[in-house]
């Protein structure tokens, strides 16, 4: 599973330093209806596509490709 759970402080809305690293992009997925956050890293060459079912946040699908 590439997405990991974090916590955030919704009072602050501050997020953990660890889930920001240089030279990488990353998603941060906030579902209020679950109460959960979520951090992945985008893909390098591609899509990283959220998706939803009945108003949550259901999966994220990672769409890769690779430079020819």
């Amino acid at each position: 599973m590439r997405a990991k759970d974090i916590s955030i402080d919704t009072d602050k809305l501050s997020i953990p330093e660890q889930a920001i690293e240089k030279g990488k992009v990353k998603v941060i997925v906030l579902d209020g209806v679950q109460g959960k956050a979520k951090v992945t890293e985008a893909v390098e060459h591609g899509s990283t596509i959220i998706e939803t079912a009945k108003g949550k946040t259901a999966k994220i699908r990672y769409e890769e490709g690779e430079l020819f």
